[in-house]
Formats: C-alpha cells, structure tokens, sequence
C-alpha cells in the first residue's frame, strides 16, 4: 500500500463529537508561553552558522482534551515579513518534519543528518513558516483521542491556531497561509471550511487565513484517485504497466464498468463506495503486471523485491541513493530527530521514537465518511479564499488527471471548471527552458511542474519558490 506521504484509514471512528473541540477562550496565559518553545539552536548538534542564527521554536501545543500537536515555527528571514505560512505533510499519519527537513525549510544535509546547511530554497524567504505534525499521534504528536473525520480535524485546527496566536501574539496580525501536498488536499480544505466558520462567528478575534496552496492533493475519491482518473496518466506512460496492451484493453474495460456502476465514481466519500465499485477496484489492482519491461540492476533487487521506478516520481528510474532512501532506509531527518541532545533542545518529554509516517492509515481507501474536497472547494473560493492546487506530471500516486478532472467537475463563479485550458509558460531561475505552467481564473489557480514528482519542494524547489512566492502576493 502506497502512503500518500506529503501522506490507514483516518483511523477508528470514535464516539466523540468533534464539534466539542473548538473553544474560542485561548489558553490561560499568565506570561507568554514562547520562551518555553523557543529552541536554542546553539545546542543542536551538526548546524551551520546560518541554521544556528535563525530563530526557531517547537513543542507539543496542547489541544483538546489531553492531546497536543507538535509544531516547529520558523521565523522569517526578514522578521518583519508580514506573511504566516503553516506547512501539513500528508499521509494520514506522516509528520511534516519531512517536509521541515526535505522539501521545504530551511535545513539540507548531504550526510545523511550529520551535519545541517541552509536551504537556499527555504520558503523562510517568504514568510514565518510553522510545520506540524498532525492529526493526533503524527510524528511527535500525541493522542489519546482517534479522528474520526475530517471535520474534526478542521476543528482540531481551530483550536491549534487560536492557542498559537496566544503563544505568539504578534502572529495574528499577518497574512496566513495553509500549504501542504498529498493527503493535505483533504485535510487542508477542511482547515481552511473551519476556519471561515470560526471568522464569521467571531469576526473581532479571525484567523487572518488569505489563501491555501496544495500539491498533488488528494481531493477525490478512492475510484477516480486510484482507477477512473488515473487510467489516462497510465495511457500516457505504457512503459509503467510493461506495455501490456492485453492488461490495458483489460483496464480500459474495469475504468469503463467503474463509470456506470452506482457507488463508484460519483462516491462523495470513501465509505460510500458500494460493495461492486469495490469489487471492480480489486480486480483492476490485482491484475497490474510489474513493469519487467524496464528492469534496474541487479543490485536493486537486493532488498527483498525489485524496484522498477520510484511511484512518487517515474523521473527516477535508477538504482540511485534518492530512490532506496525514499522507499526503504531511514530518512536523514528520522536519524536526526531521534537523537536524545536533538529532542531535549526541541522540547521533547522523556524519549520518543520518531517516525516518519505513523502506522494509522491501514484502511485509507474505505474508512474516511468525510465528504471529498472537490464538492466543496469551489465554495471556499466563493467565500473570498484563494485557492491553488499545483501538481508534479511525474507523480502516479496522485497524478495530474486527477486534480485535472477534479477541477473540471467544481462549481464556482457561477461556472464549473475553467472557461479557458490556456496555460501561461513559467520560467524559473536564470535557464530559458520553461519549468511549468499555470492557469488563474475567479480565485482558483493550477500549475503543473514539468520535472517534479509527488514532493514538488524536494523535486523542483524553484518552481515551488516560485508557487509560494506568488501565493503571498497575492497573484495566484
């Protein structure tokens, strides 16, 4: 089962009400919490000058009853930017150190984690930046409550922003922005639906959300991610599937049954998918050949099964460090955040072993009740947000067609989809060679990234410079 890492199930459903979440009251504050998250960064071991000068700060905020979000906030390189960008990884279940450490802040190694050097690419350059690990028990996140659905993670969020902003008061009065990428296009839509309800009950005390940006954001459901939207990425790389044409005439005929049969591709959840659509699922997942047509050296097949490409980038297609890191070694940043001098300086309570990805997500195709984002998200742009999805054209964990075909079904404006498939050229750094391309039209934006993957930040970090610096102007 592939994580949607940027990304089983939510999780078990629970008895509570996730509606008992939001307090409007902010933590009882008797003097600013902050100094008891601020990181002194002169202790972590393995940072350059540049890594030890930024100001940081990280720690469980309590939220809800007895749980607590972990976060790590870093502050702008001008510290006068007036923008607030908050960064969610997806999974369900994998912490946004990744894209902390990985794709998006300020920290690079080429050591595996032993030493630290600045990201040039860092979106520190663009605003104060807070990753976070969530939902409940992500990453060093804690939990004594299962999420039962996306709105409770909604909820969730409130809270976490209203109880940030008691910690860091100066914080309120920026531009704020929810970016992510994978399974963030479900949860970041429902942050953003919860946090427009909070602002219109409570307009003298908003969250200052302006806009939201996901990558490769899973926004539909299990049938179009996994089936329906993905047999045209498939047709358009026949070397993924062996160039069976025998299995494509057979998917073909799957993808055209899942069309027409109730509960399947017009699910407006995971777990309205009808017993038949998921038959007609099984059947298209159990008969993919492996792509033996395009076998790597002997040397990848050591680790227990063949390796043919990476599914989170066909770019990569290679025996290389890259790919074996992604797929079956620790992560830099895991060694490192296990570390004991490294936990005792972010704030950690007692020895935790970190991981990645958190083993929640066993059942992600069938457990979710939520509503999938791509019904709503057009409201949210009624509403004022603006919204921008991006995606990587060498993912196939969720490729372009999806959000594509996504887009086209989206009302808003009083239209469904854009009126125009014009894509204006966007041309990054000092080449000639275009590196993508973006459509805006009535507040929602799409760019595809021509050499990025599933992790644009880690693949493409100008053109992801480029995407963030546009969100805070305001362009896109």
């Amino acid at each position: 089962m592939l994580v949607l890492r940027s990304t089983v199930a939510i999780v078990a459903v629970a008895l509570l009400s996730f509606g008992a979440i939001v307090d409007a009251r902010p933590l009882k504050r008797d003097t600013d919490p902050a100094p008891q998250y601020r990181i002194d960064t002169t202790q972590l071991p393995g940072l350059d000058s540049g890594l030890t000068a930024l100001p940081q700060w990280s720690g469980n905020m309590p939220v809800g009853n007895d749980n607590t979000l972990f976060f790590w906030y870093t502050q702008a390189a001008d510290p006068t930017n007036n923008n607030l960008i908050f960064w969610h990884n997806g999974g369900p279940g994998c912490s946004s150190m990744e894209g902390l450490f990985e794709e998006n802040g300020p920290y690079h190694t080429e050591d595996g984690g032993e030493t630290w050097t600045m990201n040039p690419n860092s979106w520190h350059n663009y605003g104060h930046v807070v990753y976070i690990d969530q939902p409940f028990g992500t990453g060093f996140s804690t939990d004594t409550t299962s999420v039962p659905n996306e709105d409770f993670i909604g909820d969730t969020m409130v809270q976490f922003y209203i109880n940030f902003f008691a910690a860091f008061p100066g914080m309120q009065s920026k531009n704020m922005y929810i970016t992510g990428e994978s399974y963030a296009g479900r949860y970041v839509p429902y942050m953003a639906k919860h946090v427009l309800a909070y602002n219109a009950q409570n307009p003298n005390s908003i969250i200052p959300l302006k806009a939201v940006a996901i990558g490769n954001a899973y926004i539909d459901t299990a049938p179009n991610n996994n089936y329906v939207d993905l047999l045209p990425y498939l047709q358009a790389h026949p070397w993924i599937y062996g160039n069976s044409k025998s299995w494509m005439t057979s998917a073909e005929s799957i993808v055209s049954q899942m069309k027409t049969t109730s509960g399947c591709a017009t699910a407006q959840s995971d777990t309205t998918v009808s017993s038949s659509c998921r038959r007609l699922m099984n059947k298209f997942y159990n008969s993919q050949p492996e792509p033996v047509d395009y076998p790597l050296p002997d040397s990848c097949t050591n680790y227990g099964y063949p390796i043919y490409y990476d599914p989170y980038n066909i770019g990569i297609t290679d025996c290389n460090v890259a790919m074996i890191d992604l797929l079956l070694a620790q992560a830099p940043w895991e060694y490192y955040l296990n570390l004991p001098q490294v936990q005792e300086q972010i704030h950690i309570s007692g020895s935790v072993s970190y991981s990645d990805c958190a083993n929640v997500n066993g059942g992600i195709y069938t457990a979710d009740p939520s509503v999938v984002p791509k019904y709503f998200i057009g409201n949210l742009v009624d509403q004022g947000l603006n919204v921008t999805l991006y995606s990587g054209l060498l993912d196939t964990v969720v490729p372009h067609t999806l959000t594509e075909a996504a887009i086209s079904q989206m009302t808003w404006g009083g239209k469904s989809g854009f009126a125009s498939s014009s894509m204006t050229p966007i041309y990054t750094g000092s080449s000639s060679t275009q590196s993508g391309s973006y459509h805006s039209e009535r507040g929602l934006s799409y760019v595809t990234i021509a050499n990025a993957g599933h992790m644009v930040p880690r693949d493409d970090p100008l053109t992801a410079e480029w995407i963030i610096s546009q969100l805070v102007s305001g362009t896109i």
